[in-house]
């Protein structure tokens, strides 16, 4: 069963009414009400507010200092990187168009990331990699645990690139990568059609074929950009690829050639 959310504290309550209220727009990029009148709004004492108002700063939604009060920023000065206000913007904004925009960064570096995890990872790494596509198998019969071991998989993958901003990024982007995965796994068959591109990523990684990697990366990725952005009714032109979505980075810079022979993973039920 999934695991039950902790209570909320009033002080976390509180940063999420006032995170999300930014987010929305309430505020126009301009002054916050005066601290009485906005404590007083949100039922709590000072102090508090002023130690969520702390909590948005860091987070690069407001400003404040003793001319220009607290002032709500524009959305070029939030810290999109950080859980909450990915999870804010998913909330205020629509789960479908930031899956979308997250999807979209994932088409753009994981083919890449991918690429070097064949290159750069540790056998211990490769084993972990292989042991996660396992796991991941196993959620034919446990369809609940689709997301966690998702993410386990790729952020195996990033940490395995030995690169720190894009195993940093990876982290991240957990909160949003979970409603994206949640959003395109929504109907039947679809766990099924990306299962053979998984297992076929780790058997590239476990070979060290770095090129293997990258395509089939992309070929994975693609999919849930393809179903998002055919539900937000983005335009063929405006899409990665979009001309001919089988064709990957990869492809396109060299010509084509047989698939190199790997050495397969087992298939476990």
């Amino acid at each position: 069963m999934p695991k039950a959310e902790p209570p909320r504290t009033i002080f976390r309550q509180v940063v999420d009414t006032l995170g999300a209220a930014v987010l929305r727009g309430d505020y126009s990029d301009g002054p916050l009400p005066v601290e009485t009148e906005l404590a007083a709004s949100l039922g709590v004492g000072r102090n508090l507010l002023r130690e969520a108002i702390k909590v948005l700063a860091s987070k690069g939604l407001v400003a404040v200092g003793p001319k220009i009060g607290t002032r709500a920023l524009p959305r070029s000065e939030w810290n999109l990187l950080d859980p909450d206000v990915l999870l804010w913007l998913s909330e205020t904004e629509g789960a479908m168009t930031h899956s979308f925009d997250l999807v979209e960064f994932r088409l753009i570096v994981e083919p890449r990331a991918a690429h070097l995890a064949a290159l750069r990872a540790t056998e211990a790494e490769r084993e972990h990699i292989t042991a996660s596509y396992k796991a991941y198998e196993e959620c034919l019969t446990r369809p609940e645990l689709v997301v966690d071991r998702d993410l386990v998989f790729h952020q195996a993958i990033h940490n395995a690139s030995h690169n720190a901003l894009l195993a940093s990024i990876g982290w991240r982007l957990g909160t949003m990568m979970r409603r994206q995965v949640l959003t395109t796994t929504d109907y039947p068959g679809a766990f099924e059609r990306g299962l053979p591109l998984h297992k076929e990523l780790a058997e590239a990684i476990a070979a060290r074929d770095a090129a293997w990697a990258e395509v089939v990366a992309f070929r994975l990725v693609v999919m849930p950009y393809e179903d998002l952005a055919t539900r937000l009714d983005v335009p063929m032109a405006q899409r990665l690829d979009g001309e001919n979505s089988e064709t990957t980075p990869v492809q396109s810079r060299r010509p084509a050639q047989r698939r190199p022979k790997r050495a397969a993973l087992s298939h476990t039920h």
